[in-house]
């Protein structure tokens, strides 16, 4: 088959049993080919490090996979549940995210937790500079990133059904003080100017006391979202 854009084959690190994954989708996941003699072909996809992300395809039917990595890993960290199932939320109020389609937390499938979702095809900048985008465009393209990460922050959490996730207020003071944390770990020196600005991001956070509570997205940039090839430049979260 042609290789599905900024895929490689499977990393030997992220390899798992294909046979028994097809066994698996052919059993839960409605509209999955079941035809034996068409071949289930997977690809990794080269971004989506955290999570790794690969391309199905058996048919015509094409699907993106999500899963955990194998191994040890920190007790917060890629928790592939909450992804999928603040996906879903988002889906079902209409943002343009791919539709979440099954989730799996039988990890003797493939040895991790994971979840499928449906394939969108689109366009994806990964040299930010746009090289061979026109400035016309790029106004486009920017304005589309703009309007949808409000949308995003527009939704109420309770009415997502999402209240039991994230960490609840203080949102601000979390970040300064993360920063100042990761900062000062790292530093092999004092920089007078770095104190004096960790100083006053805490002394000037918001006067309501960092009450709001929204939806961010941890990674919006414009090489981590899929543009609707049509006009309009309609990102999708990638």
């Amino acid at each position: 088959m042609a290789s599905e854009p900024n895929t490689t084959e499977v990393r030997e690190q992220h390899r798992f049993c294909q046979g028994a994954l097809e066994e698996y989708l052919c059993r839960s996941l409605p509209g999955f080919p079941v035809e034996p003699r068409e071949v289930l072909k997977i690809r990794q996809y080269s971004s989506g490090q955290s999570n790794p992300t690969f391309y199905l395809k058996k048919g015509l039917k094409t699907y993106v996979l999500r899963k955990k990595p194998h191994g040890p890993l920190l007790p917060q960290a890629h928790k592939i549940d909450r992804e999928y199932w603040i996906q879903k939320a988002l889906f079902a109020a209409g943002f343009p995210v791919p539709e979440p389609l099954l989730y799996c937390s039988d990890v003797s499938v493939i040895g991790t937790q994971f979840y499928m979702m449906q394939h969108v095809q689109g366009r994806i900048f990964r040299d930010i500079t746009l090289p061979e985008v026109s400035p016309a465009e790029r106004s486009a393209l920017y304005i589309a990133i703009i309007e949808t990460l409000a949308k995003l922050h527009s939704f109420n959490v309770n009415s997502l059904g999402l209240q039991d996730y994230g960490q609840g207020t203080g949102y601000c003071k979390r970040q300064v003080s993360t920063w100042m944390r990761q900062y000062q770990a790292a530093a092999h020196i004092q920089i007078p100017v770095m104190t004096e600005l960790s100083e006053w991001l805490m002394s000037n956070l918001p006067d309501d006391d960092d009450n709001e509570i929204t939806l961010i997205h941890g990674d919006f940039r414009i090489d981590n979202i899929i543009f609707d090839p049509r006009e309009e430049f309609l990102p999708l979260k990638n």
